[in-house]
């Protein structure tokens, strides 16, 4: 495995793995979580308009878009994050040992 290493191959550990996983999803859902806030803040018409049943509820644009962006934003990271290790993993199997 050394001599892999030194040739400038990368080896993904299971370490590795799971930090492609979770910096995915935080960083996802951070981003998700911002552009709800930023549409929330800048085009509250936009829910009003996606969700037409809130005239008589207590209905806040901004806490709507930023609790669906971060759990958008989480999914959608976590399925990247998950694909990019399967990726490496196959990628690396099928590597010659």
């Amino acid at each position: 495995m050394r001599r892999i290493q030194e040739l400038g191959e990368y080896v993904m550990t299971v370490k590795h793995g799971f930090a492609i996983v979770i910096g995915g999803t935080v960083g996802f859902g951070v981003g998700g979580a911002l552009l709800g806030l930023l549409l929330g803040v800048f085009a509250p018409g936009y829910y009003r308009t996606m969700f037409r049943h809130t005239e008589g509820a207590d209905f806040t644009p901004v806490e709507l878009g930023v609790g669906l962006g971060l759990t958008q934003g989480v999914i959608v990271g976590a399925i990247i994050g998950a694909v990019v290790v399967l990726a490496v993993a196959i990628s690396q199997a099928q590597r010659p040992r």
